[in-house]
């Protein structure tokens, strides 16, 4: 799904148009990818995998020379999956075996972000491509959780079945998470994440026209620590 990366969060009023291009890229070069995936939720941590394995095998003229192919990524995102399941039983062994998967997981992406950051050396762009969560390494690390993300907007998209979110998160750059409830929005359990996404705007698919859809939004904060959740809104599929 296509991510959105709004242009005031390059700070262009920083530096000067009529001065030649290192200021310029002085003020851009501040943004990193997250390497550090202890913070997430064991259902969190799935889909934003899966956003990284997309986005690098989409952009993969930009990132010639992972450490490991995306292939064995996604053998292992699909591993964690199965295991993420099985792991409902509470069985020792089930647990063992999750445990581990998620490790080997975490560990992957560390190395796979570590890669992205040597890329990139701080552009924006670059890191975005790239589908990890990011942090602007220019300003003081705040490790709160982010303020719930305000003015949820949703309309229909350009083809049947698709909607488009916007909403303003409360940090900028932001990664944000969204979520669809296809019931009863006061139903924890409905709720199913649909994407991981950069900036203030989501495009989402594949929802069967005439469905009642509900959407709520919340921002990733350093270190994995996510934000409240936005007010829920509700649009019917077309």
């Amino acid at each position: 799904m296509p991510a959105d990366l709004t242009w005031d969060s390059l700070n262009w009023d920083s530096a000067a148009w009529d001065s030649d291009a290192a200021p310029l890229r002085k003020a851009m070069n501040n943004i990193k990818a997250i390497i550090n995936f202890e913070g997430y939720s064991a259902t969190e941590l799935d889909p934003i995998a899966q956003v990284i394995h997309n986005k690098v095998t989409l952009n993969a003229a930009s990132f010639v020379d992972p450490p490991f192919t995306m292939v064995s990524l996604q053998t292992l995102i699909t591993s964690y999956d199965q295991k993420l399941v099985t792991r409902a039983s509470r069985a020792k062994a089930d647990i063992i075996a999750f445990n581990e998967v998620r490790e080997e997981l975490e560990d992957k992406l560390g190395m796979l972000g570590n890669y992205i950051n040597g890329v990139a050396n701080g552009d924006p762009m670059i890191v975005d491509k790239s589908g990890f969560p990011s942090y602007d390494t220019a300003r003081v690390q705040d490790t709160t959780p982010p303020g719930a993300p305000t003015n949820l907007r949703v309309r229909h998209g350009e083809v049947s079945g698709g909607i488009v979110l916007r909403y303003k998160p409360d940090r900028s750059p932001s990664t944000n998470e969204v979520q669809a409830n296809m019931g009863d929005p006061n139903n924890a359990a409905a709720w199913q994440t649909k994407g991981m996404f950069q900036g203030g705007r989501a495009e989402l698919d594949e929802f069967t026209p005439g469905t009642l859809v509900w959407l709520r939004v919340r921002t990733v904060g350093l270190k994995g620590v996510m934000g409240a959740w936005s007010d829920p809104a509700q649009i019917r599929v077309v």
